[in-house]
């Protein structure tokens, strides 16, 4: 081999080298090989906590609910035996959220979780919820949601309370030809106790797909809405250093797409707003509402209402947990809504809202949340969680 070939060569293995290696360092800096690991996932490993934690114990789970675009909007006061629940109404979504309902549904979830972490570790829950009506755009100082008081029992774990740690949002494709009995999804409904809210399951194939036609529409509007196109997008996280410094919003990972079109999304440069956007409407049209052989709404009777909207969030994580335990996924779908609330804070007229309330509402009520069901194709991973002493306050 002469002198000028062997150059060549030796030169293109060294760019091939160099190559290889910045491929390596991005998909290092951007989590490809560490999708559910680091510090932002810590508090899923940590959720039972410890006899040492005392009275805090049951904040572990309860940082784990589900909750709007994983804003994790809480915040907790601990004195003696009283939990202190407050909205940390700054970590909002802005006009997609307007009355910040959403935001006391994730409170609601993490009400639920605390009871049922506090029986476990061994104490009973009396809960008393914040009379209110939410308000249009509220300003960022924290509010009083709950207060929570503790007593001693014999602990108790029950199924619920298991499966805490394996509830995750699964945003991929269900198993259409997998349907859930209609025995079941009554045991489904009487999972909800509470007088305020009433629960709903679309499952016949007409009315499922005109319930999935509304939500399509309503992440139509949602798209070409800019300002809440904007503020949804402030909560996207991709990068392993961009989850690592905020340990909440919604990633890459929890997207629902196979492992291979989240390796090379995490490769690639961050999606627009807009092309996020498209991405959100095909899933939405393509993927989830299609296959879900199930969907559903939990209904209210004013869904302004602060305790409404609390004991609704605690509806959602109770039944989330129950389908969990029993081998089944979920997803919000609840553009409807969030479309409704968009028109109520614009003031003009809505169609979305009395259109969701056609599918089986009885007179009075209305939905304040909607979401599929079914059987997943692939489990879900968990989102990012900021660690406990975040959210504690002095």
């Amino acid at each position: 081999m002469n002198s000028t070939r062997r150059a060549a060569l030796t030169g293109c293995a060294a760019v091939a080298a160099a190559a290889l290696g910045g491929l390596g360092y991005r998909a290092n800096e951007r989590g490809v090989w560490s999708s559910g690991k680091g510090s932002a996932y810590a508090p899923w490993n940590a959720w039972r906590g410890s006899d040492a934690d005392g009275i805090i114990r049951p904040l572990r789970a309860a940082i784990l609910a589900a909750n709007p675009h994983d804003t994790q909007a809480w915040l907790f006061r601990v004195k003696e035996k009283v939990i202190t629940l407050f909205a940390d109404r700054a970590r909002n979504l802005g006009s997609f959220d307007p009355f910040r309902r959403e935001m006391h549904l994730g409170l609601g979830a993490a009400v639920e979780n605390l009871v049922l972490a506090a029986r476990a570790a061994g104490f009973s829950a009396e809960v008393i919820v914040a009379d209110g009506r939410l308000a249009l755009s509220p300003d960022d100082t924290p509010v009083l949601a709950a207060r929570i008081s503790l007593a001693p029992v014999a602990p108790a774990r029950g199924g619920l309370f298991e499966a805490v740690q394996a509830r995750h949002t699964n945003r991929g494709a269900y198993r259409p030809d997998q349907s859930v009995g209609a025995e079941q999804l009554r045991h489904f409904a009487d999972l909800i106790t509470d007088e305020q809210v009433h629960a709903v399951f679309v499952t016949e194939q007409p009315a499922r797909r005109d319930l999935g036609a509304l939500i399509i529409d309503a992440t139509r509007r949602i798209v070409l809405d800019p300002q809440m196109s904007a503020d949804s997008a402030h909560w996207f996280r991709t990068g392993g250093r961009d989850i690592a410094a905020h340990r909440d919003g919604v990633t890459v990972d929890t997207s629902g797409a196979s492992a291979l079109v989240t390796a090379v999304a995490k490769l690639l440069p961050d999606l627009d707003a807009k092309s996020a956007d498209r991405y959100w409407l095909a899933s939405t049209r393509d993927l989830q509402v299609p296959t879900a052989p199930v969907l559903g709404m939990l209904l209210v009777r004013d869904r302004f209402d602060m305790r409404a909207a609390l004991q609704a969030g605690r509806a959602w994580q109770r039944l989330h947990l129950a389908l969990t335990a029993a081998g089944l996924a979920a997803q919000p779908l609840n553009q409807p809504v969030e479309c409704a609330d968009r028109s109520a804070m614009l003031g003009r007229p809505d169609e979305f809202q009395r259109a969701s309330a056609s599918f089986g509402a009885p007179p009075g009520w209305e939905p304040t949340f909607m979401f599929r069901l079914g059987s997943a194709e692939r489990a879900a991973g968990p989102s990012p969680r900021r660690a406990l002493a975040e959210v504690l306050l002095s």
